[in-house]
C-alpha cells in the first residue's frame, strides 16, 4: 500500500490551494526488452507523447486516433531529452512543441497550476460500507491515486479520523449529502472535493462520484463496468475533462478582451508580483498595463479562453480577492475588479 502518498495530505494546509504539477511534459514508459534500439525509441516516443497529450489537454475523448497518429509522426522531433535503462525509457518533450500541436488541432492546453482535489471514498462490500483515507488506506484508493497521477490531477486523501467522522459519517458520504461533505472538507482547504462511492450490481462494478467546487453546481457521474479499476479509470477521464473545461486555455481566432482593475497595489514590489502573476495565468494571451491611479492598477488583457476561465484560475490563488463591479464603470460588462492581498502562493 502506497501510504506515503496519503501522508502528503498533512502538508496541504501549508500549501495554499492550487498545486504546481511537475513533469506534465515527461513520461516514463516500458518497452519490450527484445526491441532493437530504433524500434525501442520509436515505441517509447509514441507511448510517451500519448501520455503527455492526455495530461496536458485533459481531454482524452478528443484525442482521436487521427490526432494521435499525427503526433506520432512528429514525436521524435519534439523530444527535449531521453534516457534508456534496460527496457525503461524516460522521455521529456519541448513544452512549446506540444502546446503548439494541441492548439493546431483545436484542443486545449491545461497548464501546471491545477486545483487541489480532496477525495472522499466509500466502498460497499458484503453488505457493509466503509470509508477510506490516510488512516484507512485501501487498494481502490491507491489505484485512484495512481490513475490521477497519469492525468496530472493533484489528489489528496482525508485522514478519516474521529474529527472527520464527527462531521461526516458513512451514511452521509454514501448519500452524497453536499453540506456534510463540504463541512468536513473545510479542514483540508482544497480547491475541489470529489466524493466517490463504489458498489456492485449484478456482478459489475458501479462507481458513482460527485465533484464539488466553490460557486459551481455539483457534477454527478456514474460509471458501470466489468471491474472497479475500469470504472474508476473512466471516472477519472471524465473528471479530468470537466476540470480542463473549467481551466484550460484554447486558441481563439479572436481572443476575448478583458479589463482588470486591482486595488491595494501600494508599491513597486506589489506591482511586480501582480504583473508576474497575471502573466503566468494560462488563459492570458497578452497583458498590458493601461493605468495606475493611486493604489489602483488597470490592465488590458487578451484571453485564450473565456472570462469565466480567467476567474476560475484566479480563484486558485489567494493573491487577489474579487470585488463587485459598478455598472457605472467603463465597459462594465468586460471589467473585473480585485483587491490585492499579497497572500498569493506564486
Amino acid at each position: 500500500m502506497k501510504r506515503i502518498v496519503f501522508v502528503w495530505l498533512l502538508l496541504l494546509s501549508s500549501m495554499g490551494h492550487a498545486v504546481q504539477v511537475s513533469n506534465l511534459y515527461s513520461s516514463v514508459v516500458q518497452v519490450p526488452a527484445s526491441s532493437d534500439d530504433k524500434q525501442l525509441l520509436n515505441q517509447a516516443f509514441n507511448q510517451a507523447i500519448d501520455d503527455v497529450l492526455l495530461r496536458v489537454s485533459g481531454q482524452p475523448d478528443k484525442l482521436s486516433s487521427a490526432v494521435l497518429a499525427k503526433a506520432h509522426e512528429n514525436s521524435a522531433s519534439w523530444v527535449m531529452q531521453h534516457s534508456v535503462v534496460g527496457s525503461t525509457v524516460n522521455v521529456s518533450f519541448y513544452k512549446e512543441s506540444v502546446d503548439r500541436f494541441l492548439f493546431d488541432q483545436g484542443l486545449p492546453v491545461w497548464g501546471s497550476n491545477r486545483p487541489s482535489i480532496l477525495v472522499w471514498l466509500i466502498e460497499e462490500s458484503s453488505g457493509s460500507r466503509k470509508m477510506f483515507g490516510a488512516n484507512q488506506p485501501s487498494t481502490a484508493l491507491s489505484e485512484l491515486f495512481d490513475g490521477a497521477k497519469l492525468h496530472g490531477l493533484p489528489v489528496y486523501a482525508p485522514l478519516v479520523d474521529s474529527v472527520d467522522r464527527e462531521v461526516l459519517d458513512s451514511s452521509a458520504l454514501w448519500g452524497f449529502f453536499e453540506e456534510d461533505i463540504l463541512k468536513a472538507s473545510e479542514r483540508y482547504q482544497t480547491d475541489v472535493v470529489l466524493a466517490v462511492r463504489i458498489s456492485q450490481y449484478r456482478g459489475e462494478a458501479v462507481v458513482d462520484s460527485m465533484l464539488l467546487s466553490p460557486n459551481q453546481s455539483a457534477r454527478l457521474l456514474s460509471v458501470t463496468s466489468a471491474t472497479k479499476q475500469e470504472a474508476m479509470r473512466e471516472v477519472l477521464l471524465k473528471v479530468s475533462a470537466m476540470l480542463s473545461d473549467r481551466y484550460a486555455s484554447t486558441r481563439l481566432a479572436n481572443p476575448n478582451e478583458l479589463y482588470v482593475k486591482v486595488n491595494g497595489v501600494s508599491d513597486y514590489r506589489a506591482m511586480s508580483s501582480l504583473k508576474n502573476y497575471l502573466s503566468s495565468i494560462d488563459v492570458v494571451k497578452q497583458l498590458q498595463l493601461s493605468s495606475i491611479v493611486g493604489g489602483q492598477v488597470e490592465f488590458n488583457m487578451l484571453l485564450n479562453g473565456t472570462e469565466e476561465k480567467f476567474k476560475n484560475s484566479v480563484a486558485l490563488n489567494s493573491l487577489l480577492a474579487a470585488l463587485p463591479v459598478s455598472p457605472l464603470d467603463y465597459d462594465a460588462s468586460h471589467v473585473i475588479k480585485y483587491q490585492y492581498t499579497g497572500k498569493g502562493n506564486n
